[in-house]
């Protein structure tokens, strides 16, 4: 197995970052495989065929299936020209300087939107946008309280918690159960997405849980999340059961009556939700 292969199994087994996150590590492999093979056409070929398990292990992240869908198109259109008026490597470069910013803008559009001084913010998982909007608050100088679920089985809540606290940021640390018993002193909860759908929007297990408490103690829930991953498609939630983790990640237990299943992500149904932001717009979920 070459560097290149080493790096995308590192992307592909990343189960901490958000998608965004791992888009740029995809386009970092990238770019660095296509500078180290001189950008030539047998590189060309290589990242063809390295496409479709790129594509089959990252599917469930929007922001991914665009950047690939547009790479795929990019080298079918190097192959019949035959001839490389923008080459692969320039091809990348460019997407990514037009989308690099993405997460800041939706971040400065949110820190515009939402009020959040004073207030009691609960977040689940982790989210590079989640985090540019707290970087946004802490330069701001706005006050708040942070509740952190440790967002289970990975728990990369504690990555999070981690990033918010070096902001300078109070966190209040909780396992994901307790989001319950904190929730009638939350004033609003945040979140990233993977996808966003016309009827629901695709997070991490244990994100619909926390909506339904959203509705019950009538706390909005906002979600963050650049444009590219509003689908108009009519998309597929029960897609997702097919997307099950390492059962070990849960428990390695050994009896043949236990089956540990681990639900990684999960769709949540859109009237949970009060707000989305993006980089360009604040949208109503009957807006989309």
């Amino acid at each position: 197995m070459d560097i290149f292969d080493v790096s995308l199994a590192q992307v592909l087994s990343d189960k901490q970052s958000g998608s965004v996150a791992v888009l740029q590590q995809l386009i970092r492999t990238v770019l660095s495989y296509l500078t180290r093979e001189k950008n030539t056409s047998e590189s060309l070929i290589v990242i063809k065929y390295r496409l479709p398990t790129i594509t089959a292990g990252l599917k469930h992240f929007s922001v991914v299936n665009h950047f690939l869908k547009e790479l795929e198109n990019q080298v079918n259109l190097i192959e019949e020209k035959s001839s490389e008026e923008e080459t692969l490597y320039d091809f990348v470069t460019k997407y990514d300087n037009h989308w690099k910013d993405a997460n800041k803008n939706v971040a400065a559009l949110a820190l515009n939107t939402l009020d959040c001084e004073g207030k009691t913010i609960l977040l689940h998982s982790n989210s590079s946008v989640v985090s540019s909007f707290f970087r946004k608050m802490s330069e701001a100088g706005v006050n708040l309280r942070v509740i952190q679920t440790e967002s289970r089985p990975e728990n990369e809540g504690r990555y999070q918690a981690r990033i918010l606290a070096d902001l300078g940021f109070d966190v209040e640390f909780v396992v994901d159960s307790a989001a319950g018993f904190m929730m009638k002193n939350v004033d609003l909860v945040i979140t990233g997405a993977d996808q966003i759908q016309k009827d629901y929007f695709v997070n991490k297990i244990g994100t619909f849980v926390i909506g339904l408490l959203c509705r019950e103690y009538k706390v909005p829930l906002i979600v963050l999340a650049d444009s590219r991953k509003i689908s108009d498609s009519a998309g597929n939630p029960d897609s997702l059961k097919n997307l099950i983790r390492p059962s070990q990640d849960i428990w390695n237990v050994a009896h043949e009556k236990i089956h540990p299943v681990n639900y990684y992500f999960e769709p949540v149904p859109i009237g949970l939700v009060s707000t989305i932001i993006t980089e360009n717009s604040v949208i109503k979920p009957a807006e989309l």
